[in-house]
């Protein structure tokens, strides 16, 4: 797709962190079509229009700042299938009468807690990603950086900023079932990155400098906090059975 550019160990560290949000965001939908609660039905539709909206900007972005870097006939194609989803994700969302939780589950605070962590921090880590993704990765790799490995890191940013409405929404959520899929949809993402992240440190080693253990760190508390949240849900429902 990228017009006479190599790639290397960090591209593909990326598009696989990438496809790892993608099996997340999918996973919530195939789970939910039997959900007969239509807040959750709202968040399906959500979790595609947000992506559709920041991939719009992207594509605009990468145009005119930097035409050359994706053949512009792959770009045309690009935004007419972008505007054709937004169109039916908004028409559908529309059309199920858009409806959010009604309540709060305040006896929950650790998982409501929980739940508002995840949000702000898919938030903070999505922003920077997209705007500073060269910054974040400069003192991570050994191999020079440009506008391809920055298109990369601001797709997954956008990514991560459209996962935050799964937990926001679950707050109000009035199953106990659907507002465990949201920490199921985490738990997924969070072991796919981190498996992204460890295979690309030792597959491409040349491309990383001893920095990405630091991030990987950093993730691995993000991942633990999920698993170990999903775990005792699991053993708090064992116990009521």
């Amino acid at each position: 797709m990228f017009e006479n550019r190599p790639t290397d160990g960090v591209h593909w560290h990326l598009i696989r962190c990438i496809g790892g949000q993608i099996i997340a965001s999918a996973y919530a939908p195939f789970k939910m079509r039997k959900s007969t609660s239509p807040p959750t039905q709202t968040v399906c539709y959500l979790l595609r229009i947000i992506p559709c909206i920041l991939f719009l900007m992207l594509l605009f972005h990468c145009r005119s700042q930097t035409p050359d870097l994706i053949s512009l006939k792959y770009l045309e194609w690009m935004k007419y299938f972008l505007f054709a989803s937004l169109a039916t994700y908004i028409l559908a969302l529309i059309g199920s009468g858009w409806h959010v939780g009604s309540s709060l589950f305040t006896a929950n605070r650790i998982g409501n807690g929980l739940y508002q962590f995840d949000s702000l921090a898919s938030i903070a880590i999505g922003t920077t990603w997209m705007s500073v993704p060269k910054w974040l990765l400069h003192r991570q790799v050994a191999v020079p950086l440009d506008e391809t490995h920055e298109l990369c890191g601001r797709i997954m940013g956008s990514m991560f900023v459209a996962s935050y409405i799964v937990a926001t929404h679950a707050l109000h959520w009035p199953n106990q079932g659907d507002r465990n899929l949201a920490v199921d949809c985490r738990v997924i993402c969070c072991l796919s990155i981190l498996s992204a992240q460890i295979w690309s440190q030792i597959a491409y080693p040349e491309a990383w400098s001893g920095n990405h253990w630091v991030g990987i760190s950093l993730f691995s508390t993000w991942t633990v906090i999920a698993v170990l949240y999903k775990f005792s849900l699991w053993v708090s429902k064992a116990k009521t059975n």
